[in-house]
């Protein structure tokens, strides 16, 4: 009896996870192809990336449920909580470059910002699996459960290295880039940055709090569409016209 309703409850998160985690996949490899077909420089390589990052993300989520059995599941799905982390990250540089797209010598802060966000968003794979802070297996059903712990370490690393950079980036923005028609992109590219952000802190609160059936069932309704037409307006504020 256990046995068949550990295979149901597994029959439906594949199902629904089948039906969730494929649409980013195909929007973040959409986006991206999109950029780099464009034109390949510095901006459209960098945001780019952070559709690929997201891309991957669902990927590999999707394909640690579908491996569930095999030994290497756990880390599949530890290691695609590390990419997302990291997108993120690479969005906050995106911003940066954007503010300093014409200046000539600015290759190595670009790659020391990529190797400062690859490098603290370990903190996952640290927290994530010597602290257990992520725990993915049997005794969970195979449904991620992140721990409290790893929630306040997580909402901090946003905080401080996420949200605060992209407040000051955001505010240089508004200075840097003049006339009306850019001052839109600009207010357009920072609402969908935000919103992203946003949807990150929920996606880390739904895998912690995870007896609030309430709060479960409105993040699964929502939390799709949202994060689409953040998506699709962070492509649409400044990835569209990039060349």
């Amino acid at each position: 009896m256990n046995s068949l309703l550990v295979q149901s409850i597994l029959t439906e998160r594949i199902i629904f996870i089948s039906i969730v985690q494929i649409w980013p996949i195909f929007y973040g490899s959409f986006f991206a192809f999109k950029l780099l077909k464009r034109a390949k420089n510095r901006l459209t390589i960098t945001l780019s990336s952070v559709f690929v990052l997201i891309s991957l993300t669902y990927f590999l989520v999707y394909l640690s449920v579908i491996l569930l059995n095999w030994t290497f599941s756990y880390l599949i799905y530890v290691f695609g909580t590390y990419t997302f982390i990291f997108s993120q990250g690479v969005l906050v540089i995106f911003s940066w470059l954007l503010i300093n797209v014409d200046k000539k010598t600015i290759y190595w802060k670009l790659s020391l910002g990529i190797v400062f966000y690859g490098i603290s968003s370990i903190y996952v794979l640290w927290v994530g699996i010597y602290f257990e802070g992520i725990r993915f297996d049997s005794s969970t059903n195979w449904i991620p459960i992140f721990s409290w712990d790893f929630l306040i370490i997580s909402w901090s690393y946003l905080v401080l290295f996420i949200v605060f950079p992209q407040v000051y980036l955001s505010l240089r923005m508004l200075i840097v880039f003049e006339g009306v028609i850019l001052k839109r992109r600009v207010h357009m590219f920072i609402i969908s940055v935000f919103l992203e952000f946003l949807m990150v802190f929920f996606l880390i609160l739904y895998n912690t709090w995870i007896e609030n059936q309430l709060y479960r069932t409105f993040h699964m309704f929502f939390f799709p569409p949202l994060t689409t037409i953040s998506a699709y307006l962070v492509y649409k504020g400044f990835g569209k016209e990039l060349g």
